[in-house]
């Protein structure tokens, strides 16, 4: 259990600056309870009470004023129930890893009592709404948020890199990898995250009681563990909840202005940083003198540890020579530039001619028709289906940057 919930740091908060008056809240609302309840899944599966999200939308016309009282007790009260916090936890595969005897090559999804996921969608929702409303967090910010996907994130790139280029600029970009993610926010780091960004003392109370004691039990194939605390749970991943949170948790992190100088962006737990000079040397003492000192002050005060050795660097630019120069030191590492670098699925090149990110393509695409192939005795409307839903997302993917 402790490789996939480490122990976090402690962080160095300091005392919370005068800030604008919080904002105000109003009662959850039966309108918002089902209108989360009919965007829910009914097969999604279910946590410890084995009951999937089907039933809750079959009783709600039975319920809904039981389920409406419950949920407005949970918020005035700040509590978020011992059983709603209980966890069933399966470890997926993440793809592409060497080595899968190693616990960092899989990720671990909690399966959560349906019930109290409803509520923790409910939240999300308002949560959301607050910070699409007032301008809660950055533009730069993608990932947890409506209408903000992951190609909008690296189209904001892209276009950064198409006006340097067009004023004969060299791009540095570096990419950063957060150790833990979901699962290694600091409850009290976030709720300064909150406070700062205006969120009310109620729902930050019932969030706060909605991320402590947790509990949970992990199952390898045919074995289960017993259900056991969980002392450093962080966010638990699979809650509609989390990724709103997380976005509000590193909104210090990648709040930076985009324009001529450079920019910032993150995609939930992908933060990159790209700089824009008229060498590399100059990007680079930069992100050096400028850069690293401000991400590790953000590691320190919230508790955060970043994988140094994951970090990536590289230089776009269509300048000969400039393309392997300098390095920096990240978190003691040193990080030197590299022809390739991924990002958000998206293998990106020095000159930016894909060549690398199309030869991946390729192969996923070949692999996935040759096992598409086996399946015998298809209409050719069934063959069509299964192309556009297996294989054209993968020759899709990203091709408007």
């Amino acid at each position: 259990m402790d490789a996939f919930f480490p122990t976090m740091n402690t962080p160095e908060i300091s005392p919370p600056s005068a800030t604008e008056t919080e904002l105000q809240w109003h009662p959850i609302t039966e309108v918002e309870i089902e209108r989360s309840l009919k965007a829910a899944k009914g097969n999604t599966a279910p946590g410890e009470d084995h009951l999937p999200m089907l039933v809750w939308k079959k009783l709600w016309k039975h319920l809904k004023a039981i389920i409406v009282s419950i949920f407005a007790v949970c918020i005035e009260l700040g509590h978020h129930p011992r059983q709603w916090r209980s966890a069933k936890i399966i470890v997926l595969r993440k793809p592409g890893k060497p080595d899968y005897s190693a616990p960092g090559a899989y990720r671990p999804i909690s399966l959560l009592n349906t019930l109290g996921k409803l509520l923790e969608a409910v939240m999300a929702r308002r949560l959301s709404f607050l910070a699409e409303k007032h301008g809660l967090l950055p533009n730069s910010q993608f990932g947890g948020r409506p209408g903000r996907t992951t190609e909008q994130a690296l189209l904001v790139l892209s276009s950064a890199i198409d006006k340097a280029w067009y004023k004969h600029k060299v791009v540095t970009l570096i990419a950063f990898d957060l150790k833990g993610a979901f699962n290694g926010v600091n409850k009290t780091s976030l709720d300064a995250s909150l406070q700062a960004r205006r969120i009310p003392l109620v729902a930050r109370k019932w969030i706060a009681s909605f991320i402590s004691d947790r509990h949970a039990n992990i199952g390898f194939d045919d074995f289960r563990t017993e259900t056991a605390p969980l002392v450093n749970a962080g966010l638990a991943q699979g809650s509609p909840l989390s990724p709103i949170l997380f976005a509000f948790f590193n909104a210090d992190l990648v709040d930076q202005p985009v324009d001529s100088q450079g920019g910032a962006s993150a995609f939930i737990d992908d933060y990159f940083r790209w700089r824009v000079g008229g060498s590399v040397p100059e990007n680079l003492s930069k992100i050096q003198s400028e850069d690293v000192p401000r991400i590790e002050e953000w590691a320190r005060r919230t508790g955060s540890c970043f994988a140094a050795e994951k970090t990536e660097l590289i230089h776009l630019t269509r300048k000969k020579g400039e393309h392997r120069e300098g390095q920096i030191i990240f978190d003691g590492t040193d990080v030197k530039p590299s022809p390739t670098a991924k990002l958000l699925g998206v293998v990106f090149d020095q000159r930016l001619r894909w060549k690398e990110h199309v030869q991946q393509v390729i192969k996923r695409a070949t692999k996935t028709a040759i096992a598409l192939s086996r399946l015998r005795h298809l209409r050719p409307e069934q063959i069509r289906q299964l192309y556009q839903a297996c294989i054209a997302p993968i020759v899709d993917y990203a091709s408007t940057v």
